[in-house]
């Protein structure tokens, strides 16, 4: 497909746009989605901008709509929070022989507890639990590696060993 200079300057555009957002915060997926509608909206658009104002209504937009994107993602996180982490919520695990496990588990801080929860109760990977708790993949490891060293610290005081769980 040939594309006329108008278009070729768009593209240079959204492209520009799409790395000030990254650099701005965005993830590249989403720099890229953001970018892409500015350009769809400007080439579907009846205004007419002179060539020289084009740019800047076009990082306007994008500001605008990584905004909302922004602001929509963190209410739907906050309410996903509210509703799936309540304590009724939480699946308690039948087998006695794990007792001191669950309990020494109920002892961790909250942030480790969630995460050691999601990844070893509930199956999730690295990927699913950062998009649960809205934090980044190495917070999720590191959490994930305190926990577990908290975990061990608690049991081996009561004097339960790695074993004492297979």
């Amino acid at each position: 497909m040939k594309l006329d200079g108008y278009e070729v300057e768009l593209l240079g555009f959204a492209e520009e746009i799409s790395y000030y957002l990254q650099k701005s915060g965005a993830s590249a997926e989403n720099a890229r989605d953001i970018s892409q509608d500015v350009l769809v909206k400007m080439l579907e658009s009846e205004i007419v901008l002179p060539f020289e104002k084009m740019r800047a209504w076009m990082y306007r937009v994008a500001v605008r709509l990584y905004i909302d994107r922004y602001r929509r993602d963190k209410k739907y996180w906050e309410i996903l929070q509210r509703e799936f982490f309540k304590d009724e919520n939480v699946i308690a695990f039948d087998s006695p022989d794990y007792e001191p496990l669950y309990q020494a588990v109920a002892l961790l801080k909250e942030k480790y507890r969630l995460v050691i929860d999601l990844y070893y109760f509930q199956n999730l990977s690295i990927k699913e639990i950062c998009q649960v708790l809205g934090i980044s993949a190495s917070k999720a490891k590191i959490d994930l590696m305190r926990g577990r060293r908290d975990l061990q610290k608690i049991l081996e005081k009561e004097g339960y060993y790695y074993d004492d769980f297979k």
